[in-house]
């Protein structure tokens, strides 16, 4: 099953008094978040739960995080009401990728191999951690083998072949079983 909508940002708490909120980005393209008119409110990251249509009226950059209003919200009951909530797009709503670029929720499904082509088993879920991104992947055992998707663990990503590829970091799959 493809995903319907993708999460860009999650709801933290209200601001002010006149139903805007904060944000949490979970994308790297804030132009995304920006030039949004129409969002999906969505009660996980997960779209296989009800995807709410909202009008956007604004949003904007405050200090060093991002502020939006939705129509129809506009007290502070109301910004609360929505706590915790992620603000969620369609794929064609998205920013364009540059070559090379994709998005996390594009590993899911993945098979994931080691150095030597061992398989390893298959990307589940993404657990974002606030910092370095862990994959975790089911192997062949039912086991849940946790995988920082980072740089130093992750040599290749095919998404044509739907193949990761991990470097050869001894105790890497052992210690994280």
């Amino acid at each position: 099953m493809s995903r319907k909508f993708f999460p860009i940002a999650q709801i933290i708490r209200p601001h002010g008094r006149k139903g805007e909120f904060r944000l949490r980005l979970c994308t790297d393209h804030p132009e995304t978040l920006t030039g949004a008119k129409k969002i999906y409110l969505c009660s996980d990251s997960d779209d296989t739960v009800e995807a709410l249509p909202r009008s956007v009226e604004t949003v904007r950059k405050h200090q060093d995080v991002f502020l939006m209003k939705l129509e129809g919200v506009d007290d502070i009951p109301g910004a609360q009401s929505l706590r915790n909530r992620h603000i969620c797009l369609p794929r064609e709503d998205l920013i364009p990728l540059a070559e090379g670029e994709f998005f996390l929720h594009d590993l899911i499904g993945l098979e994931v191999r080691d150095h030597l082509d061992n398989s390893v088993g298959r990307t589940e879920w993404i657990m974002e951690t606030g910092g370095t991104p862990v994959l975790v992947v089911r192997g062949a055992g039912e086991e849940e083998i946790l995988v920082p998707f980072s740089p130093g663990s992750v040599m290749d990503v095919d998404l044509k072949q739907r193949l990761l590829i991990l470097k050869n970091i001894p105790g890497l799959l052992e210690i994280n079983r």
